[in-house]
């Protein structure tokens, strides 16, 4: 009973990633088994069309034209004591006009990850993630502050655990994290930012598909510009396997903040839930709900916020109609209300949202072929020189896997 309460440990501290710095999509139970597989290779390319590369507002946006192309590798061992995944990519994204602001065409595509899980003993685990990204457009539901096209950003995540069962029933997981975003484009230096992060957890599972938690973590997160901050969270969490389809999430707390020597306490929220429906429909979501640092300097004022209160939502959701077709969609939503202000600055709020489609179509068992779709939506509020724009990106290409 023990080994078996283990085994599904070692398999969630696999999956499961720190929130800060990879998906939060992960963080509900697995569903079913993952696969092992030996090396696999793929060649990628793809052409797009961009409506508007400089970020700006409708008035004065740019559009143009790109391509993308690389190599791809992956690598999955889940059958031996010491597990462990692959992922790299090794690409670029061309424009036919500058974007940014800058005088850049060519950026990068670059992204390598891996996670590695050993089991000591029946009762003893040790798991080990590392991501590292290099390209425009990181994922800001991990963390980023919006989805423009920033120029490159060098975006990592760092991080590693340790648990152990205490019995059958109780067990505790000490955790440690160190993640951040470096942007290469000089006009948005001022959002570089590292996070460190340590934890500690208590956890007792229910029976085998419930899992209750008491769990702490200080994180320490300094800034290019503006104020460093420090945060204490504490809370309650519970990971639930509603039946072999579905799961979910749950972790509710307080979060207390320290920055500018103001001390505060808030509330946070983090739900995430995925479901394995019948006839090849899958899907996820996530509520995210906390104090943040990002963005909090003003390149324009020169002022400070020491509050940045925000709600991470997103879905997504997957069709497979045939062996040969598939189709995906998803939704996000960040919302971010900035107060405290220094140097008179007044409090307002900033909303990016996106829309995605896309078809995958598989011509043969190398050859694979796909067209996407993503809208964007941002409103900066009235404080800054870009107050709202629209983006529009579509792209269709080709992968050949071996």
């Amino acid at each position: 009973m023990k080994s078996t309460i283990f085994k599904a440990l070692v398999l969630s501290g696999l999956l499961s990633v720190s929130a800060f710095g990879l998906s939060l999509y992960d963080a509900a139970p697995p569903i079913g088994l993952p696969e092992s597989h030996a090396m696999k290779y793929g060649v990628y390319m793809s052409a797009g069309y961009d409506s508007n590369l400089n970020n700006e507002s409708n008035g004065d946006r740019e559009d143009g034209g790109f391509v993308r192309y690389g190599v791809t590798a992956s690598y999955a061992d889940y059958e031996t004591v010491t597990k462990k995944t692959f992922t790299a990519r090794l690409g670029a994204q061309l424009y036919n006009k500058t974007a940014n602001g800058t005088d850049e065409r060519n950026f990068s595509d670059i992204s390598v990850s891996a996670t590695l899980s050993h089991a000591f003993s029946a009762g003893s685990q040790y798991t080990a993630n590392f991501s590292l990204s290099y390209m425009p457009d990181p994922d800001y539901s991990n963390g980023i502050s919006s989805a423009n096209t920033q120029g490159d950003c060098l975006t990592w995540n760092i991080s590693s655990s340790y648990s152990r069962m205490i019995d059958c029933r109780w067990s505790w997981t000490a955790n440690v994290s160190y993640n951040g975003n470096v942007y290469t484009d000089s006009r948005y230096e001022q959002d570089d930012r590292t996070y460190l992060s340590g934890g500690l957890s208590l956890n007792l599972r229910k029976d085998a598909r419930t899992t209750y938690g008491l769990n702490t973590t200080w994180r320490k997160e300094d800034r290019s510009e503006g104020y460093d901050s420090d945060s204490w969270f504490t809370n309650l969490s519970i990971a639930h396997s509603l039946s072999p389809t579905d799961s979910m999430s749950l972790s509710v707390g307080s979060q207390a903040k320290f920055i500018d020597g103001d001390n505060k306490l808030y509330p946070t929220l983090n739900f995430t839930y995925r479901r394995q429906m019948t006839k090849g429909v899958s899907a996820s979501a996530y509520v995210a709900y906390s104090n943040e640092n990002i963005d909090t300097y003003s390149r324009w004022g020169g002022s400070n916020y020491r509050s940045n209160e925000t709600w991470r939502v997103g879905m997504n959701a997957s069709y497979v109609l045939t062996p040969k077709v598939s189709f995906n969609a998803g939704t996000s939503l960040l919302f971010s209300q900035y107060s405290k202000g220094t140097n008179g600055a007044r409090d307002y709020d900033r909303h990016t949202w996106t829309a995605s489609v896309g078809m995958r179509y598989v011509f043969t068992d190398n050859l694979s072929g796909d067209i996407n779709y993503t809208y964007t939506y941002g409103d900066h509020g009235d404080i800054s020189p870009i107050d709202h724009y629209n983006r529009d990106v579509i792209s269709a290409g080709l992968t050949y896997s071996f």
